[in-house]
């Protein structure tokens, strides 16, 4: 197991069986974050035998329910509850350390609606209640792209309890990392660690070192908060390239955890 603190999201071994990710990631990393989807989700029993045997600390992102969340249909609203429930008392029964939630996303620009906003702190007042119930800490992620959600700066909403996920490629994007990292007010628990070209790319999940995105402010924030640090790409390559990003410069520091 490597002797630093960034884990590595099994996003970038989407191709692979969950087993398997979490064996090449325990060759590079301390810990792993589980994107419970698709192959990888946590509702699967397979999935459940693997991770117990793994025996690799972990955390879990939710599922995505960007248009559930925000919707004004209490079905929908109910559902995308559900589906985080479900998920997070398998995480919580295997012993993950925090679970991740997307607020809303919309395909289309929509603005600032009060009725979506008032929707989304319902829903994080119903997690809070989960949190507490199942014992599990959830940590709420900002977004990308202006216009398309509610929660991109802070003072945005109030997570009602919850905390927060500090994902500092959408925040480049939004222009908003900055105030994230002076907050006072921000309860940091959890970041994501990628690069993009800020206001004037997608989200594209790039290896560090390869846009706007100055890295050794977020860790020394993120370190001093206790938060946990997590690489968030695509495939391996961005996974290996952005280790020896932070080696190169120093920023791997022994775990201590």
């Amino acid at each position: 197991m490597a002797d630093h603190d960034i884990g590595i999201s099994t996003g970038a071994y989407h191709g692979l069986s969950l087993g398997a990710a979490l064996l090449r990631i325990a060759e590079l990393a301390p810990s792993a974050e589980i994107l419970s989807l698709g192959r990888h989700s946590l509702l699967d029993p397979i999935n459940v035998r693997v991770i117990a045997v793994a025996g690799l600390p972990f955390t879990v992102h939710g599922p995505f329910a960007h248009f559930e969340f925000g919707s004004r249909s209490a079905t929908k609203h109910r559902g995308a509850i559900d589906v985080h429930r479900r998920h997070m008392w398998v995480a919580a029964e295997l012993g993950a350390q925090l679970y991740v939630v997307h607020p809303d996303l919309q395909r289309r620009a929509r603005g600032w609606k009060p009725k979506v906003a008032a929707s989304l702190e319902r829903a994080f007042e119903e997690l809070a209640a989960l949190q507490d119930e199942i014992g599990l800490p959830i940590a709420v992620e900002n977004m990308p792209f202006r216009k398309h959600s509610h929660f991109i700066a802070p003072g945005d909403l109030d997570l009602k309890g919850l905390g927060l996920a500090l994902d500092t490629g959408h925040a480049a994007m939004t222009g908003t990392l900055g105030d994230w990292l002076s907050d006072p007010l921000a309860d940091l628990r959890h970041v994501h660690l990628h690069d993009n070209l800020g206001h004037h790319g997608g989200d594209h999940h790039h290896p560090l070192g390869t846009g706007v995105i100055d890295i050794e402010p977020i860790l020394a924030v993120a370190r001093a908060a206790g938060a946990s640090i997590v690489l968030e790409h695509k495939d391996e390559a961005s996974v290996l390239a952005s280790l020896d990003h932070l080696r190169s410069r120093g920023l791997l520091v022994p775990n201590a955890r």
